[in-house]
C-alpha cells in the first residue's frame, strides 16, 4: 500500500510537566531550543564543564559541539558497545541467529525505503500487508480502519533494527535513515499540553515504549556523521519532553494497567541514560517507586499478571527485565520485592509455556515462542530452572543487550530440571498439566479464573491440548481490535474457546472490543497433582442469571502419560441444550457415524480421538455432533481456517457429557475400546446416572484396563460405596486398574 505525503494524576512530582514544556517553546517544531535544553542539563556537573563555560559566555554553536563531543565520549553503562565488542556481537549472531540477522537486515531495507511492516516476534499489533510512503511520513497514517497500525508506527521498534544494521555493516544508509526520520518525527510531534489518549503519536503507553526504543537504538549510532549538534539538541530536548509528559501522566488507573509499566520503563531508562539532566534523579525516584507499585498491584501471587493475556503478561515482564538490567549495570539498586516479582512472572512462563515453547494464545494473545523473554531472565537472574525453558545459546535480542560478557555468562550458566511437571496457578486460576519436560510430552492447559479486563475472554473453563510434538486444541486468538469487523467480537465469545455453553447463549456476554455486559466469574476450583495423575475441577456462575438457573462444571483426570477424562456436567430443574466445543489447529478431521468419535487425520504425525462416553441404549439418542469450518488468528491481523467438533445433548435435572481425550503417537494404529459400565451400592442396586458413572478404557499400551469411576455427589456415607465391575471402592474419582487377577484401586478425589 503506498500513502503520500486524568484524574489522579501527580502532576506536582515533576520538575517541569508537559504544560510547562509546550508554554515555553521547547516542543514547538522549528524552535531554537537550545537555551532552553541547557537550562534542562545540570551544568554544574564536572563532566559538563566546557559546555557549561560556553553557555556563560553565549556561545551557542561551541556550546552544542562540546555537548555533541561530551556524548560521543562519555562512558556511562550500557550507552554503547565499543567497536571491538560490536564486532564480536555482530560475529555471534551472524554465526547462531541467521534468521534474526536476516528479518533485521530485511526490516531495515525496508525502513531505510520507507516501507513499514511490524513483523517482529514480540510485536504488540503485527501487520501483514507493507506501507510505502513515497513522500513525507505520516506519522498519524491508519490504514483499514485500526488505529493499531499509528500506534505501533510511532512506538519506533523499527529503528532498533537501522542501529543494529549499522553497527553489522557499517553501511551509513542505516543510520541516516534513522537520524532523517528521528527529526521529522520531532518537528511534526510537539508534545500535547496534557496527557492525551487522543493523539496518535502522544499516547502515553507509546511514549513509553518510544523513549525505550530511542536509547536501545542510540547505542549503535552516538559516533554516525548524521547525529549532528544540532540533531542531537534535538533528541535531548524531545528526550527531556517524553520523561516530563510520563512523569506528569501517572494516575491511579496505571497502577493497575500494563501501560503504567510500558510507561514506567521508558522513563527509567531516560532517567538512566541521560543523568545529565537536571531533573533525572527525580524521574529516576518517580519510576522506582512506580515499579515497586505496579508489580505489587498487577502480579498476582502465583506470579500470573491479572489481565489473564501472556501476551501482556509477558510485555510487562519483558518492560520490568529492561528496567532491571538497566538498573543493574547502572548500580542502581532496585527493590527485592519488586525484583522477585519479575523472576515469580517468568519462572510463570515456563509453567505456562507448551511443550513447543509458546505460550497459550488465551485472552488478547498471539501464538508466541517464550524461550528469548526466558534467556533474558535466566541471564540477569542467574536462575538454572529458567535456564532449562530458554534457549539452548543466547538469542539475538538478549545478544545485543546483554553483550559478549552477557553471552559467556550464559553459556556457563548450568540448566536445573523445574522440579515440578504439572502446576496448578491457584490465585489465578490456571493449570497445567504435563506428563514431562520434552517436547514431545502431554500437556493440557485448563482455564478456570477471573476474565482479566478488556484484555480478557469469554474462556471459563477452556482446555489447550499438546500431545507427541503436535498442537491439537487451541484458543482462536484474538484477530485485531477494531470493531469494525464482527470477527474480534466473535473470537472473544464463549463458542469460540474449548469451553460448555447452555443454549447457545454465552456465560460472559461480550459488548464490544473492550467492555462486556455481563461478566461471568468463577465459583472455586480444586487442583490435585500426582506423579500417576492430575485432577482438575472448576464451575462458574455464568448461567445462574437464567429464568431457569443451570451450575455448569468440568472435571479433568490426567492418567499419565496417556490420556484425558472430561467430565462436564449441568444441573438445571428444565430442559436445557448443552454443547461442548473443540477447536483444532489446521489439518482433517473426521467424524465417525453412529460412534460420534471425532478423530483427526495427520499422516505419519501424532492424532487425537474424542471419544464420547455413552452406554449401548444411548448410543444415537440424546448425544449429536457436527464438523464445522472456522478461523484461527495465531497472530494479530492474521486469519487461517480451521475446523470445530460441537457436541450437543438435551437435558434436565443433572445432565452429563463425558469424553476421552486420547493422543496417539505417530505410527500407532491400535484405537482405545472405551465403553460405559454400570455403577452399583455395595449392597446390590444399581445407582443412576445422576449419582455415579463410570467407564472402562483398553488399549494395549496400558498394560491391562483402566476402569474411571465419577460420582456426581461427595460419597458421604455407607450406602455411597460402590462395586464396578467387582471392585467395591470409596472415594469421589476412583482409578481401578490392571488386569481381572490383579487390580490396583486409586482415590484420584
Amino acid at each position: 500500500m503506498n500513502v503520500n505525503g486524568t484524574e489522579g494524576a501527580d502532576v506536582n512530582t515533576a520538575h517541569l510537566n508537559a504544560a510547562d514544556l509546550n508554554a515555553s517553546g521547547l516542543s514547538a517544531p522549528g524552535k531554537d531550543k537550545a537555551p532552553l535544553l541547557f537550562s534542562l542539563l545540570n551544568l554544574q556537573a564536572p563532566e559538563l564543564a566546557d559546555v557549561a563555560e560556553a553557555v556563560r559566555q553565549n556561545r551557542k554553536d561551541e556550546a552544542l559541539l562540546a555537548l555533541h563531543r561530551y556524548y560521543r565520549e562519555r562512558q556511562v553503562p550500557g550507552c554503547r558497545w565499543t567497536t571491538e565488542e560490536t564486532a564480536q556481537i555482530a560475529e555471534y549472531v551472524k554465526k547462531h541467529c541467521a534468521d534474526e540477522v536476516a528479518a533485521v537486515m530485511r526490516t531495515a531495507d525496508e525502513v531505510v525505503g520507507q516501507t513499514f511492516l511490524f513483523q517482529f516476534p514480540w510485536d504488540m499489533e503485527r501487520t501483514q500487508v507493507p506501507v510505502t510512503f513515497e513522500e513525507a511520513i505520516d506519522w498519524h497514517y491508519i490504514p483499514d480502519i485500526d488505529p493499531e497500525w499509528a500506534y505501533m508506527l510511532n512506538r519506533h521498534r523499527y529503528w532498533v533494527a537501522l542501529g543494529q544494521a549499522y553497527a553489522m555493516t557499517g553501511d551509513d544508509k542505516y543510520a541516516a535513515a534513522f537520524c532523517r526520520q528521528l527529526e521529522a518525527w520531532i518537528d511534526s510531534n510537539p508534545v500535547p499540553e496534557a496527557p492525551t489518549g487522543d493523539n496518535l503519536a502522544w499516547r502515553t503507553i507509546e511514549a513509553g515504549l518510544r523513549g525505550s526504543n530511542w536509547i536501545k537504538t542510540l547505542r549503535y549510532v552516538w559516533d554516525c556523521p548524521q547525529l549532528t549538534p544540532a540533531l542531537l539538541a534535538k533528541l535531548l530536548a524531545s528526550l527531556a519532553e517524553h520523561a516530563q509528559y510520563l512523569a506528569a501522566a501517572f494516575t491511579s488507573w496505571k497502577k493497575i494497567s500494563n501501560w503504567g509499566v510500558l510507561e514506567t520503563s521508558g522513563l527509567l531508562q531516560i532517567a538512566l541514560f541521560f543523568p545529565e539532566f537536571a531533573a533525572a534523579g527525580q524521574w529516576r525516584s518517580l519510576a522506582e517507586q512506580r515499579l515497586k507499585e505496579t508489580a505489587q498491584i498487577q502480579v498476582m501471587a502465583d506470579g500470573i499478571h491479572w489481565e489473564q493475556s501472556p501476551t501482556y503478561h509477558h510485555e510487562v515482564m519483558s518492560c520490568y527485565l529492561d528496567c532491571i538490567y538497566f538498573a543493574e549495570i547502572n548500580r542502581l539498586k532496585l527493590d527485592e520485592g519488586f525484583c522477585g516479582k519479575v523472576c515469580e512472572m517468568a519462572l510463570a512462563s515456563l509453567y505456562w509455556a507448551k511443550p513447543n515453547h509458546r505460550q497459550p494464545m488465551f485472552g488478547d494473545s498471539d501464538d508466541n515462542d517464550v524461550r528469548s523473554l526466558l534467556t533474558f531472565a535466566a541471564a540477569l537472574f542467574k536462575d538454572e530452572t529458567l535456564r532449562f525453558g530458554a534457549n539452548l545459546r543466547m538469542d539475538y535480542d538478549s545478544a545485543w543487550l546483554l553483550g559478549i560478557e552477557g553471552i559467556r555468562s550464559y553459556d556457563r550458566l548450568a540448566s536445573a530440571e523445574p522440579q515440578e511437571v504439572s502446576h496448578g496457578f491457584i490465585h489465578s486460576g490456571h493449570y497445567v498439566m504435563r506428563s514431562g519436560w520434552s517436547e514431545r510430552d502431554l500437556y493440557m492447559y485448563f482455564h478456570c479464573g477471573p476474565l482479566g479486563g478488556g484484555h480478557g475472554h469469554a474462556d471459563l473453563l477452556h482446555i489447550d491440548l499438546y500431545a507427541y510434538g503436535k498442537e491439537f486444541l487451541t484458543d482462536l486468538g484474538r484477530y485485531n481490535y477494531s470493531d469494525h469487523t464482527p470477527l474480534r467480537k466473535a473470537l472473544k465469545e464463549s463458542a469460540a474457546h474449548n469451553t460448555t455453553t447452555v443454549d447457545g447463549l454465552g456465560f460472559t456476554e461480550i459488548a464490544d472490543t473492550w467492555s462486556y455486559h455481563r461478566i461471568a466469574g468463577p465459583l472455586g476450583s480444586k487442583w490435585i497433582s500426582r506423579p500417576a495423575y492430575d485432577y482438575v475441577e472448576g464451575s462458574h456462575d455464568g448461567y445462574l442469571q437464567l429464568d431457569d438457573p443451570v451450575l455448569a462444571d468440568r472435571r479433568i483426570i490426567f492418567i499419565k502419560p496417556y490420556y484425558w477424562l472430561l467430565v462436564d456436567r449441568f444441573r438445571s430443574k428444565d430442559a436445557h441444550v448443552f454443547r461442548q466445543h473443540f477447536h483444532f489447529v489446521p489439518g482433517v478431521i473426521d467424524l465417525e457415524e453412529g460412534s460420534l468419535v471425532c478423530l483427526t487425520n495427520h499422516k505419519d504425525e501424532a492424532n487425537l480421538l474424542i471419544i464420547p462416553v455413552f452406554g449401548t441404549e444411548e448410543n444415537g439418542h440424546g448425544l449429536s455432533a457436527e464438523i464445522t469450518e472456522g478461523v484461527l488468528s495465531r497472530e494479530y491481523n492474521l486469519l487461517e481456517s480451521n475446523h470445530q467438533v460441537t457436541y450437543s445433548r438435551s437435558g434436565s435435572g443433572l445432565t452429563t457429557m463425558m469424553q476421552v481425550l486420547y493422543p496417539l503417537r505417530p505410527g500407532m494404529a491400535d484405537r482405545p475400546e472405551v465403553s460405559k459400565i454400570p455403577v452399583f451400592r455395595h449392597t446390590g442396586e444399581q445407582v443412576d446416572d445422576e449419582q455415579a458413572e463410570a467407564c472402562r478404557i483398553a488399549h494395549p499400551e496400558l498394560d491391562g484396563e483402566h476402569i474411571l469411576v465419577v460420582s456426581h455427589r461427595a460419597p458421604s456415607g455407607q450406602f455411597d460405596s460402590y462395586v464396578v465391575d467387582g471392585v467395591q471402592i470409596f472415594g469421589e474419582v476412583v482409578l481401578i486398574s490392571g488386569t481381572a487377577e490383579e487390580r490396583t484401586i486409586t482415590v484420584i478425589n
